[in-house]
């Protein structure tokens, strides 16, 4: 499951005042569709840069990728 902007923003802030980790998210989660990993990586991604947002550019569309590979084998 992806995370929405809201349940990112509030998992952030539950991270940085209660200190909470993921098996307290997932225990209290109302929305019982967390997955572990996805949690644990958004989580290791909040302790290192403190925002959980994407990188710029990260989110390239598909058929920009197509185009990219295209011109490499031409």
């Amino acid at each position: 499951m992806a995370f929405n902007k809201e349940d990112k923003v509030a998992i952030k802030v539950l991270r940085q005042e209660k200190g909470y980790g993921a098996k307290k998210f997932l225990n209290e989660s109302l929305n019982k569709n967390l997955s572990p990993l996805s949690l644990k990586k958004l989580l290791a991604k909040l302790d290192q840069t403190g925002a959980v947002d994407r990188n710029p550019g990260s989110d390239k569309k598909h058929e920009t990728r197509i185009a990219q590979k295209l011109r490499r084998f031409s």
